[in-house]
């Protein structure tokens, strides 16, 4: 019987060691663009219609929700920065004068907080965050009004860092760790997924402009399909 149950616990770490975190993108719609952008611009993603479930109420989740808005948009200018193409932060939402420049807005459309005890204590999917969102990607020299591009991620952590699994420090994830250290209140799992989200944001953009001529195959990106 021991035989059985060492070799379930084996099962059931190497499955969690190969799916405890994920995201992946869907793509909803693509229109052509003329030529590759200069810059892109990053505004925050907007909270008002998503569905959130976490520890909070009140003022607490109006602050929550601006912490993850903040991670967010630090996470995208940092790895599309490091990755793909000069990226800064914008507060607007229109009157954007005609440049070779991409917006990116977004809107975070689920995000569940999870348990950080079952997490740490068990892992194997227990107590797993989830964060979804919608991606919209504007050419400022073409329509700022209609989006060229949409796609949707999704994904999540089932596992605390230095339980199961552990999580290498990069770029994102320290910009990422500086805005929740600093303003508070984010559960470590959902700073992991607004990172994974950010890089996933940065692999569409760039299997976009790959697909396009405008990169090489060695900077190219591949995003991970939610049907893959």
């Amino acid at each position: 019987m021991s035989r059985i149950v060492k070799s379930v616990t084996g099962l059931a770490l190497i499955l969690a060691l190969v799916s405890c975190a994920s995201v992946s993108v869907q793509k909803n719609s693509e229109q052509a663009t003329l030529q590759m952008p200069q810059k892109v611009y990053v505004a925050f993603f907007d909270v008002t219609q998503g569905k959130f479930k976490v520890d909070r109420e009140d003022v607490e989740l109006t602050k929550f929700k601006k912490n993850l808005q903040a991670m967010m948009q630090t996470g995208m200018v940092t790895d599309l920065s490091h990755r793909l193409i000069s990226a800064v932060p914008t507060n607007k939402i229109q009157g954007f004068q005609p440049e070779n420049a991409w917006l990116i807005r977004g809107e975070f459309t689920k995000v569940n907080q999870g348990s950080r005890l079952l997490r740490g204590a068990i892992g194997f999917g227990a107590g797993g965050t989830k964060v979804e969102t919608k991606v919209y990607v504007y050419n400022l020299n073409q329509d700022s009004n209609i989006p060229f591009l949409t796609f949707s991620t999704t994904g999540g952590s089932n596992a605390e860092p230095g339980a199961v699994t552990g999580a290498a420090i990069d770029p994102v994830t320290a910009a990422i760790g500086v805005v929740a250290s600093g303003a508070g209140g984010v559960a470590h799992g959902l700073t992991e997924d607004t990172a994974r989200t950010a890089r996933e944001i940065t692999a569409e953009l760039s299997d976009y402009m790959y697909r396009s001529g405008w990169i090489s195959k060695d900077k190219w990106i591949k995003p991970k399909k939610l049907d893959e």
